[in-house]
């Protein structure tokens, strides 16, 4: 876009006074608008440094997806070609999707944590479409539920360790959203073996000093950028 512009610009300079350029300018900066579809922008940081980093057609691995398009920092690199593993606790949003995203996605449904276990994990889901608190922790769900006044029920998943989803391929980025539990999956890397390129996570206390920060930072991650909950750390190269 900016070789475009200037392109344009040269062009118009020959023709046109300063002053009409000025006017000209003023016109197209007060109409720009750039479409995000995360929460808080974070997509437009995670495009920026892909294409920074020229990694035009990358892997991504999504673990608590909630929506193919609406609230996704995700939905950015799909357009752009990339494939991915999504990863959810609720099978309606897996087959969305499947749906919208097609051959590029491939969808699993499970519970991420440290381990994998023989028996299913109990998850707590809330009676609400598209709910974004569903979670592993009974705490966080009773919490949650008595703040907005809206009750979950349970259902058994199976449990996956992190490591295992890691071990398929090399992930450019990481994006874990699984409501009070994302620190612990973070921590539970094996960092010797998995390095993704760009981890994002979700904290309550995103400005405090924490256990995974001091981890990720020892092992070779950078802070990329904080928006809302959402953390951003790119591994140094």
């Amino acid at each position: 876009m900016r070789k475009f512009l200037l392109t344009i610009y040269k062009l118009i300079k020959k023709f046109l006074p300063n002053k009409i350029i000025f006017n000209i300018w003023d016109i197209y900066l007060s109409r720009l608008t750039i479409k995000s579809f995360s929460q808080y922008g974070e997509d437009l940081v995670i495009k920026n440094f892909f294409d920074t980093h020229r990694i035009s057609q990358g892997y991504y691995i999504d673990i608590g997806c909630y929506h193919p398009t609406g609230i996704s920092n995700t939905h950015i690199l799909h357009q752009k070609g990339w494939e991915g593993l999504v990863i959810d606790i609720d099978d309606y949003k897996l087959e969305l999707f499947k749906k919208r995203r097609g051959n590029q996605v491939k969808t699993l449904k499970a519970a991420i944590s440290s381990e994998s276990l023989d028996s299913p994990v109990q998850v707590y889901k809330f009676n609400q479409p598209f709910s974004p608190y569903d979670t592993l922790s009974e705490e966080v769900a009773k919490n949650r539920s008595k703040k907005i006044g809206i009750p979950f029920t349970t259902d058994l998943v199976d449990q996956i360790d992190i490591n295992l989803v890691l071990k398929e391929r090399h992930c450019d980025l990481l994006n874990i959203d699984v409501e009070g539990l994302d620190e612990l999956i973070v921590s539970s890397v094996n960092f010797k073996k998995y390095q993704p390129s760009l981890i994002i996570y979700e904290s309550w206390n995103p400005l405090d000093p924490s256990n995974t920060k001091d981890i990720l930072e020892e092992n070779g991650y950078s802070l990329l950028f904080i928006s809302g909950g959402s953390i951003g750390y790119y591994k140094k190269s």
